[in-house]
């Protein structure tokens, strides 16, 4: 068994603007992202590629004793992102019929698969998406009949789910990096742009993070471009312990329209050209902007009382992380961030101090 340990580190969104639906039921939007110093820690435990079955994984989720308790109910099958990252990438290595599994349970949706593309079916150069080259193709060497192995994962856990924080997909996006890791000792490596297809199917966030830093999403959020990197700056991230936010429901809260061509993202488009010459959290908090920010603390008063509490506690500038529950707080300086989080965990709140990174 191969081990491979990898960060996953939390985002915040800088601007978040939705600009209408789509023809394809998404919603167009447009984000400047930067990663945080707030990370889960993930290790994966590999068999050879000839031998693993994706179809029996294992996944341990442990709390960080360094953060505040989660008391998350975090997934540990193939509802699990990482469960599905393994299983997607397996599938794109491109096994012989004779090293193909079935799931441990009926039905290819056990594994976050299409029942089309389950991994009991033969996985032959037509199942791969356009997008992965044929260099990232081809198959092990026939014949290998030995049993299949398990794969095990450990995921600790500090970044809270339906948070706005990214964590689920930061988990992904960890697991992808590490397998691609243990692929290339076998000479198996999907190239950059195969495993960033793989990524973008997984989620618009799990193609950010799998360079992290600071970038610019538009689209439904999987086009990116890559701009420099804030100075650091110290956050307070908040949330209620009973408050959770679906992402689906959230969006409902806006009542978008159909997207027009002439509809602008002016919050982003203005950070993007201001973002080379900011140097202090005074420039960047007046520029700060999230269109969740008025329809979501309007419809859940303990996100309002929060905002209160960091606004009464000197924070800059305090916006909703991506379509909430958590909020970040634009601190002044470090002492002040964790001198705010520290009065937020005396009122029982999950509260952490945090840098842009």
């Amino acid at each position: 068994m191969m081990r491979l340990e990898g960060r996953a580190p939390a985002k915040l969104n800088l601007t978040l603007e939705v600009l209408g639906r789509r023809a394809d039921g998404y919603h167009e939007v447009a984000s400047i992202m930067h990663t945080l110093s707030l990370c889960d820690t993930l290790t994966l435990e590999l068999p050879p590629p000839e031998l693993l079955n994706p179809a029996r994984g294992e996944i341990r989720v442990v709390e960080a004793s360094d953060s505040p308790p989660l008391r998350d109910a975090i997934p540990t099958d193939s509802r699990n992102l990482v469960w599905q990252a393994v299983a997607r990438f397996w599938e794109m290595l491109n096994l012989p019929p004779s090293l193909s599994f079935l799931p441990l349970r009926e039905g290819n949706r056990e594994l976050g698969l299409p029942r089309s593309q389950g991994l009991g079916t033969t996985l032959r150069e037509g199942n791969h998406p356009p997008s992965v080259p044929p260099a990232c193709r081809g198959n092990l060497k026939e014949g290998v009949q030995k049993q299949p192995l398990a794969w095990r994962a450990a995921l600790t856990k500090r970044i809270p789910s339906q948070a706005g924080l990214g964590g689920g997909s930061s988990d992904a996006a960890c697991a992808l990096r590490l397998l691609n890791q243990w692929a290339a000792r076998y000479e198996r490596a999907l190239s950059d742009d195969a495993l960033y297809a793989l990524a973008s199917e997984l989620g618009a966030d799990v193609a950010f993070f799998l360079k992290g830093g600071c970038a610019r999403a538009t689209g439904r959020g999987e086009q990116l471009q890559s701009l420099p990197t804030l100075p650091t700056f110290w956050w307070v991230l908040a949330k209620p312990y009973e408050v959770g936010v679906p992402t689906g429901w959230a969006y409902a809260q806006l009542g978008r329209g159909v997207c027009s061509p002439a509809m602008r993202a002016e919050h982003t488009e203005y950070l993007t050209r201001l973002l080379p010459t900011i140097q202090t959290p005074r420039q960047l908090a007046p520029l700060l902007h999230n269109d969740f920010d008025a329809p979501i603390l309007k419809a859940i008063p303990a996100l309002a009382e929060l905002r209160a509490l960091l606004e009464q506690g000197g924070a800059l500038r305090v916006i909703l992380c991506g379509s909430g529950a958590a909020q970040a707080a634009l601190c002044d300086s470090e002492d002040h961030a964790k001198t705010l989080a520290n009065t937020l965990l005396q009122h029982n709140y999950w509260a952490v101090w945090a840098q842009n990174g």
